[in-house]
């Protein structure tokens, strides 16, 4: 599990969690319409000149399950634990006629050593994939280091509390000193990539949030409110940390303009994130397919 923002009600049980992170998904995508939409979700800008060639010949998407999980209803692609979408959000990306060859090694549950270390055994690391003639990399990356898991794992199993906030009390000196890592973490990433990959352009994906920056909804009322804002905190930080590293290597870095409003606590045909995945047709916790499109909608702007 990846995201900074996070909030499950006690009522929800946690296997609908844990299985959906779990299971890969074995249907066919929806094909889109006439309209550019699939199912009523838009898909990724194509409108560009078909006589021109790729401005981009050799994509790498890296990252985490923000970047690897797609619809629950799309197949997957390389090993089934990383439950690699094909409609994520780079997959609709590489639809664009500037983009040629996509190399998608987006993994769930990957962190930062894992970019140079093999996270699967017999799974080769994901900076494997990059060359020097790779032009475009996409990266989401950071969520993992910081313990999101157990984050999530506290809050679903501890019973509403009026007051106090039992996750960070539990939880908060240790996700803080991973938040205080994590710049130099992702400066070596940036380095890695840059070594390997000297010419490439590279977009940084920020997390997509799951609990409003204020308010909330029936979801987010089976949290403790003091953990509720602590998430907030964290996700604030995070996002920030990121944005900053990618800063400092020279990267892009893009998150739809829309998100905040765009939140698990929207409406289910507006989410860009859903709390379970049940009315969207998405993994809980993670993008739903609109969440995707428009990611890929926010990368495409900045190419």
């Amino acid at each position: 599990m990846q995201p900074p923002r996070l909030a499950t009600p006690v009522a929800k049980p946690v296997a609908v969690l844990v299985t959906a992170l779990t299971a890969a998904s074995l249907l066919g995508a929806c094909a889109a319409d006439d309209e550019g939409t699939a199912d009523g979700v838009p898909t990724a800008v194509t409108d560009l000149d078909p006589e021109a060639g790729p401005t981009y010949a050799r994509y790498v998407a890296l990252g985490d399950s923000f970047a690897a999980l797609g619809a629950t209803d799309a197949p997957t692609s390389g090993p089934d634990r990383c439950l690699r979408s094909t409609a994520n959000y780079a997959s609709l990306l590489a639809e664009r006629r500037d983009v040629g060859e996509l190399v998608d090694v987006t993994c769930g549950g990957a962190e930062t050593t894992d970019m140079t270390e093999p996270q699967i055994p017999e799974t080769p690391p994901q900076f494997d994939a990059l060359t020097p003639d790779t032009d475009l990399v996409t990266l989401s990356i950071g969520g993992n280091d910081i313990g999101f898991g157990a984050m999530v794992g506290c809050i679903v199993q501890t019973p509403r509390a009026e007051t106090g906030a039992p996750c960070r009390d539990r939880l908060e000196s240790t996700v803080t000193d991973q938040l205080d890592a994590l710049g130099d973490r992702l400066d070596r990433v940036y380095d890695g990539i840059r070594d390997r990959s000297p010419d490439a352009r590279v977009v940084t994906t920020a997390y997509l949030p799951l609990v409003p920056d204020d308010g909330g909804c029936e979801f987010v009322s089976g949290m403790s409110p003091g953990d509720v804002a602590w998430t907030r905190h964290v996700t604030e930080r995070i996002n920030l940390i990121v944005s900053d590293a990618a800063d400092r290597a020279g990267a892009d870095v893009v998150l739809p303009e829309d998100a905040d409003e765009r939140s698990a606590c929207a409406p289910a045909t507006e989410r860009y994130t859903d709390f379970t995945g049940q009315e969207t047709g998405s993994h809980p916790m993670h993008p739903t397919q609109a969440g995707h499109a428009a990611m890929a909608e926010a990368v495409g702007a900045v190419l």
